[in-house]
């Protein structure tokens, strides 16, 4: 039986920081090599009003060459926990129009508890212009200080599953 770091590529993307403290750019991973891109917001209670906004970038390169906004966002998966996200015990999906940002106001990601996923298929990137690269970025929050959070990136569908998996990050 395969272990979990066989499987999935894991990288982060935004160290624990208070998103109120400017733009949060994640890092460009490269998808050449992996089906989906998992990318998985924890926050902490902030202030009413400063929901984060989660952007979506495709590039040709792990410098940002050519980037330009991926717009596939659909769909949003999440836990919001008013103290104790720990007691969420399912994910519940929000949908939308395709768009290379979601806004969590809708949730009052804010004033909980939160964690969020989106998931974009290698496939949604315009690979025939050479965009293999993703990232996501969480935009300021606002002046309010202590919306605290981090990020993460789970690669899926290893075009080579072996032990160590080919690098995500160039």
């Amino acid at each position: 039986m395969s272990k979990f770091v066989e499987k999935f590529q894991v990288v982060q993307a935004i160290v624990p920081i208070d998103f109120s403290s400017g733009d949060n750019v994640g890092d460009y991973v490269n998808m050449a090599n992996y089906t989906s891109c998992v990318f998985i917001v924890s926050t902490d209670v902030g202030t009413a009003g400063d929901d984060i906004v989660i952007d979506a970038t495709q590039a040709t390169s792990a410098a940002g060459a050519g980037d330009k906004a991926l717009t596939k966002i659909t769909r949003i998966d999440h836990k919001v926990g008013a103290t104790a996200i720990s007691a969420v015990g399912t994910f519940t999906t929000v949908t939308q129009t395709a768009a290379a940002s979601y806004d969590s106001v809708a949730i009052d990601e804010a004033e909980n508890q939160a964690l969020l996923i989106v998931e974009v298929m290698a496939a949604d990137l315009d690979t025939n212009n050479g965009f293999d690269f993703l990232k996501f970025d969480v935009a300021d929050t606002g002046t309010n200080a202590g919306h605290m959070g981090s990020a993460i990136y789970i690669l899926t569908g290893a075009r080579y599953p072996q032990a160590t998996l080919t690098s995500a990050i160039a």
